[in-house]
């Protein structure tokens, strides 16, 4: 099998995330009660339209605190809602000899821009290994698994290799309903479980000099 790019995903590949931090660290700031903060993030599908570039940071803030019926200070209620994450070691090996190697790799992620420059400001080996190519969800106007954010993936691939076939891309992702619209549409994909999992993926797709 002849892969000449990989798309990674960014949460519960890369960084670990965990929305119960969110809750606590949100009913913390607000003294809400954690399903409170869940409800306001979740409420009217903001979420959903803060990941798709269809709202901005400021109405997404509004509206949460339209729910609470309160108004913590912006920048502290954004840092309790996207200081979430955490490093997973497990595929830190093979992120740095993709990156030695320069072989084509990329993000491909739902999420909105909080949480993204959150994580790249905290997180510096993500613009490391990553310098280029991120395909956000935000940015595209489309999550995950709709075929049009798989669409400007294969176009963010083209431009690093005019030639490149959608079975020649890679995807790996933590959610099976995304690893199925990736294979849809055309793409290489697998659902990331394990350490020992992503290494027998990867010797499948013949990676074996590049995992460990």
């Amino acid at each position: 099998m002849n892969i000449r790019f990989i798309f990674f995903d960014l949460g519960n590949v890369l960084l670990r995330f965990s929305i119960q931090r969110l809750a606590k660290q949100g009913a913390e700031l607000t003294g809400c009660t954690e399903d409170e903060v869940l409800h306001a993030v979740f409420s009217n599908d903001m979420e959903r339209k803060l990941e798709c570039g269809e709202i901005s940071e400021q109405e997404f803030y509004e509206s949460f605190c339209n729910v609470i019926g309160k108004q913590p200070e912006p920048s502290q209620l954004a840092n309790a809602l996207n200081d979430i994450f955490e490093v997973i070691e497990e595929i830190q090996p093979f992120l740095k000899k993709l990156t030695a190697a320069d072989f084509p790799r990329g993000i491909l992620s739902n999420t909105g821009p909080g949480h993204w420059n959150h994580c790249i400001k905290k997180y510096p080996f993500l613009l490391q290994h990553f310098p280029k190519n991120h395909v956000l969800s935000f940015r595209a106007g489309a999550m995950k698994p709709d075929r049009k954010i798989y669409e400007t993936a294969l176009k963010t691939a083209l431009q690093n290799i005019p030639d490149i076939k959608p079975k020649e891309i890679l995807f790996i992702d933590d959610l099976e309903p995304n690893v199925a619209g990736a294979k849809d549409f055309g793409f290489d994909s697998f659902q990331f479980v394990s350490e020992q999992q992503l290494f027998q993926e990867l010797e499948s797709r013949a990676f074996q000099e590049l995992a460990i």
